[in-house]
């Protein structure tokens, strides 16, 4: 059976083009290919990456876990990450890490973790992720949040647990994006609350062919 979006609502009120991967059905562009790459350029575009795998580590030996999923896991810092295009690890605290990962590889990683020794999630279906990029997506997240976001604050390959606007998530920063997990039950409301903030300086919904899945470390 297909799994869609958090966002599925939303889609039907714009001219959006779908695709099909892993089971999910996603939102490939939302009318004009054009128009969103020239907001990722120059203004800011909102991303559905609510399909990439998500897989949760908590307790026990979750250090020893993520190692089995991305050698050099368990010696990273907490609110630090490692990543390459396909995976990432971010740890959350001293025991408690989420894997993000391409669409349909969660199942091979699942495999490579000893349920016995830490508590293991797959949190694939239950959470949502928007990604917001472009070079005034500061504008949009300075517009959204109390917490400060800046940049030598919060610096690339960091992550953070906080709230925008009201929404618990965890916000995991590239350099060029800004990738925000939280409650699947949430996205709606989220991606409305950032859009209205943000269509005034240039922000614009976008499809995975403007920004294909992607952790590798510079993206």
């Amino acid at each position: 059976m297909i799994k869609t979006s958090p966002l599925s609502g939303i889609y039907r009120n714009h001219p959006v083009k779908l695709t099909e991967g892993s089971g999910w059905q996603i939102a490939e562009n939302f009318g004009n290919d054009e128009r969103e790459s020239l907001h990722l350029s120059h203004d800011s575009v909102l991303v559905d990456w609510s399909h990439i795998g998500k897989i949760s580590l908590s307790g026990g030996d979750a250090e020893k876990a993520a190692e089995l999923t991305f050698k050099g896991a368990s010696k990273l810092e907490p609110l630090k990450t490692l990543s390459n295009k396909d995976i990432a690890v971010l740890r959350l605290t001293g025991n408690d890490y989420l894997i993000l990962c391409q669409p349909g590889m969660e199942t091979e990683l699942l495999g490579k973790i000893d349920p016995k020794i830490t508590t293991v999630i797959d949190q694939t279906g239950s959470q949502g992720c928007l990604v917001l990029g472009g070079p005034r997506r500061d504008e949009v997240l300075q517009r959204s949040t109390a917490v400060d976001l800046r940049r030598d604050k919060v610096v690339a390959g960091s992550v953070l647990q906080s709230s925008i606007h009201t929404v618990g998530m965890t916000l995991y920063r590239t350099k060029n994006f800004d990738i925000m997990l939280h409650p699947r039950n949430l996205s709606e409301s989220l991606y409305d609350a950032l859009m209205d903030v943000g269509i005034g300086i240039g922000l614009v919904p976008g499809g995975i062919n403007t920004v294909p899945v992607s952790f590798e470390e510079g993206k």
